[in-house]
């Protein structure tokens, strides 16, 4: 694996640093669960679900908790987080299956249609290029009307990557209050290497030449770091 998916991979088999994100809620990973336990509403009744990336599952698992799932299946690289995941799904009352590995090596196999894609916190590490097949594969994979969430930090209005880094770091030494300086170390060092965000309205233009239609910005949080946005097929 290359750089910085190389680095990616390192930062992510670390497991219980990013799960202090999750628990201290520092990426808002609980407003994004109560929007998309909302949006389920809109999903058909026993709705095929990828989560691209999808980690312990934490967040899904919540979401689809009591919902009509018929189908689940999660796709990441980490082992570690995948055995998490295996054990947060399990009352879901689906069927429900993982795969470890790249998720654009999996798209570009991927069988079958789903109803629902979510990725999120993940299109960000890779380069433009990668960033637009992704959301072709998705496209591809996903049934007529079907719904995709993206959940990505993105630039502010006229910035570029470097002033959009100083600006979380700063945000992140101010409020992160509950890392260790050593935990806050991994974090920037993964943030560093590997983010690059993209403006809210590259991500809509991505999309839009991928295929997907009727774009909508369902959340972005206080500090203008990361915006939660739903396309459909």
């Amino acid at each position: 694996m290359s750089e910085p998916a190389g680095a990616v991979e390192r930062f992510f088999a670390q497991w219980q640093v990013y799960r202090l994100c999750i628990e201290h809620n520092t990426l808002h990973h609980r407003q994004v669960e109560a929007v998309l336990r909302r949006e389920a509403d809109l999903w058909p009744t026993g709705f095929r679900f990828l989560d691209l990336a999808c980690g312990d599952a934490w967040t899904t698992s919540r979401v689809l908790a009591g919902k009509e799932c018929g189908f689940y299946r999660g796709v990441d690289f980490s082992n570690e987080a995948l055995e998490l995941a295996l054990g947060n799904t399990a009352t879901l009352g689906c069927g429900c299956e993982f795969s470890c590995g790249d998720l654009l090596e999996h798209l570009r196999c991927s069988r079958g249609k789903f109803d629902v894609v979510y990725l999120g916190l993940s299109l960000h590490h890779f380069d433009g290029g990668a960033k637009r097949e992704a959301m072709r594969l998705i496209r591809a994979v996903l049934a007529d009307g079907g719904f995709f969430y993206l959940y990505e930090p993105i630039l502010g209005r006229g910035e570029g990557r470097t002033d959009c880094l100083v600006r979380w770091r700063e945000n992140m030494d101010r409020t992160w209050t509950e890392f260790s300086a050593a935990a806050k170390d991994a974090v920037w060092e993964h943030v560093r290497s590997s983010d690059f965000p993209e403006s809210e309205n590259t991500w809509m233009a991505m999309a839009s030449e991928a295929g997907f239609r009727e774009p909508a910005k369902l959340f972005r949080d206080a500090g203008d770091f990361y915006s939660l946005m739903r396309f459909r097929a």
